[in-house]
This record gives structure tokens, sequence and C-alpha cells, in this order.
């Protein structure tokens, strides 16, 4: 495919700190064995996009361990591939990009380098498995200047978060781009998704640092529709968004629902793919159940689990009930310890007889490396 892809591995307009205190946004564990930016490196390359670049600002190191070089997408090639793209400034020694023109700008160079007439640009918060050559085929037969990405099911978007909508006409081109927090029954939500020719992006990079503009939404595409032809491409993929903790919870365990898993994993010519694990088969005791809940590998459950996601070697011990949560890897929940709604990070341990009880509104969160 004639296009050049660029995923932001941050993502500015979540609240979901707590999740991303030691990684970057693209590298949160999702659906008991992925990490997000799986599902957007799949999704170019599924596409047929061959050069990709990750663009990140801060707390990468777990993110380059995990997409390495690309080779579990076929991308560690001679002239094709992956790479990621650490943070450096073009203002000075000190300050970072904030937003997708900064970071656009501050990669000018990388894009200037390859020889594909259009870019494709996306953030990671809306979680699916998209069909972007479908994208670049509108994108072409519209002679649009800039093609947006986006939904009327934006499932698990929280309420109260600053919300991006386009307004369009009957034949999908956007007339106007409204931005607010309560988002509007059927309107078309946007996800931070475009395409856009090469040289044209690049003119507009150069116009944006001569003139000191920093927002892409604002400073050029609102401006755009004045004059141009923006259009929008409506998906009907399903997207689950991840925008705070409690969404995260919740996209996690929609995958519970067959129809979801087979939306996401279930298409023939898409896998979603990620790096492999080598852990043994997860193991249950005598007395252990389970019951409508993902269970990863190297997991040993000897005791209840409902309605839960359960990442690589958790230990969930004797009497204890795990319900309605997410368990990230290397956790163990002691004997007899009961959790309902919470959303564990990596290698927590949660001591015998404990009780952790949140609401799927507002789980109960714990930390990395914490002992309860």
């Amino acid at each position: 495919m004639n296009m050049l892809g660029l995923i932001f591995a941050d993502e500015h307009s979540s609240d979901i700190s707590d999740l991303t205190t030691r990684r970057t946004f693209a590298a949160i564990p999702f659906g008991a064995r992925y990490r997000i930016i799986d599902f957007f490196i799949s999704n170019m390359t599924n596409s047929g996009v061959r050069n990709i670049g990750v663009i990140a600002t801060t707390k990468y190191e777990s993110l380059m361990g995990h997409v390495r070089y690309g080779g579990e997408w076929d991308l560690h090639r001679r002239k094709t591939g992956l790479t990621v793209l650490p943070p450096f400034s073009f203002f000075n020694g000190e300050e970072r990009y904030e937003n997708i023109l900064e970071a656009l700008q501050a990669n000018i160079n990388y894009i200037k380098e390859n020889s594909e007439p259009y870019v494709l640009f996306t953030t990671c918060s809306a979680i699916g498995n998209i069909d972007y050559s479908a994208m670049l085929e509108q994108h072409i037969e519209s002679g649009a200047r800039f093609t947006c990405l986006c939904t009327k099911d934006p499932t698990n978007k929280t309420e109260g978060m600053q919300t991006t909508e386009y307004v369009l006409d009957e034949d999908n081109r956007i007339e106007d781009i409204i931005i607010h927090h309560d988002m509007t029954p059927d309107a078309y939500v946007a996800t931070s998704t475009y395409i856009m020719g090469r040289e044209d992006l690049l003119d507009i990079l150069a116009d944006s640092l001569e003139k000191h503009k920093m927002s892409f939404r604002k400073d050029v595409l609102m401006p755009a529709l004045k004059d141009s032809k923006v259009m929008a491409y409506v998906t009907d993929e399903k997207l689950l968004y991840v925008d705070s903790v409690a969404s995260y919870l919740k996209s996690n365990l929609d995958l519970l629902d067959s129809s979801m898993r087979k939306e996401l994993f279930g298409q023939e010519l898409r896998p979603i793919i990620t790096r492999a694990g080598n852990s043994s088969p997860a193991y249950y005791g005598e007395e252990s159940k389970s019951t409508n809940s993902i269970i990863a590998a190297g997991s040993v459950i000897e005791g209840t689990v409902r309605n839960s996601v359960i990442f690589r070697n958790v230990r969930i011990k004797k009497g204890a009930v795990v319900e309605n949560c997410v368990i990230n890897q290397d956790c163990t929940i002691g004997e007899g310890a009961v959790l309902n709604y919470a959303v564990l990070d990596k290698n927590v341990m949660i001591n015998d007889k404990r009780l952790l009880s949140g609401y799927v509104t507002h789980p109960f969160f714990v930390k990395k490396d914490s002992v309860i």
C-alpha cells in the first residue's frame, strides 16, 4: 500500500493516569494478552501499510520492549518496517510536544524521508479492527484533502470527557466540528484518525512551524472546512474507548461477549497480532470455579473467577473470589480474598481475606507493585 502509518503512543485527552504512571498509553495491557498498540499496528499491517512510525514522548521503555522491530507483524524488513520515534524538542532542550500537530512537526524529517504519497495518522484511544484500506480508497475516490475517521457508536466513551463531533452533509462531507463535554445522541464522534497526502501534510507542517500553530484540529482542520474538501469516513466496526479507568474496565469486560470477541478477533483476513508469550497453559485446581471469564496462559486458578479478564501468570488462591475484575500480569490474590469491580495493575499482591469492592463506574484501582 502507498501509505505511511503514524501512531501517537500518548493520549492527552484521557483521564487514565493511574495506568500510565510507568508506561505510555499505547503500552497499556488489554484483553488478557495484548497491548493497546497491537490493535493499531495490526490494523495498519492488515491494510497493507508497511512503514509505520510510533511517536512517543515519555515512559516508552516498555513499549519499545514490546514492539521491538516489528517482527511479530512482519515489519522487520530491509527497506520497510516499524520505527519507534523517541521525543526530541524542536523548540528548545526542555519542551516536549503535547498534541498531534506538535508531534508531526517534531517528526517532519521522518515524514520527508518516506516516499509514500499518503499518510495515515492516529491516536490510540478507540480500539477496534479497522480496514484502513477502505478508508484510503474512499479518500482517493472522493478527491478529499482530509479524510477523518468517525463512529456513531463510541462504546464506553466516558461521559464528561471532551468530545469532538462532526456535522456531515448527505455526502459525508464535514460541514462543522463541534467540541464539548456532553455527547449528542447519534452524533458522529471523531477518533483522531486522519488520511491526507504526504506532500500536502509537509506543506502544512512547514507553514504551521513558521506561523507557530499549535493545534491540528483548531489551526489546521477547522479552517480547512471553508475552502477544502474534508470528508468523514464513518466506520461500521465496533470501537471500544479507553479514556478512564472505568472505561478500561468496561471495555475489557465487553470482551466476555462472544459477539464482541468475534468483532475484534474473528476477522479472517484481519488478525490482531501481539508479541508471543512463553507461558504454560493455565492450571485449574480441584476446587476452582470459573464462569464467563478470559484467563490467560500461565495462571493458577484455585479459587473462583466470574465475569473477569485475567492476564498471564496470575495466581488466585483457594477460597478467593474474583468477580467483574481486570487482573493484570503477575498478580497474586490471597486465600479468602474477595474482589469485585477491581482493576489491578501488574505485580500486585492482595493478602489473605482482604475485601476490595468498587463499582462499574468507579472501580477499585490498585497500582503496579502494590501490596494490600
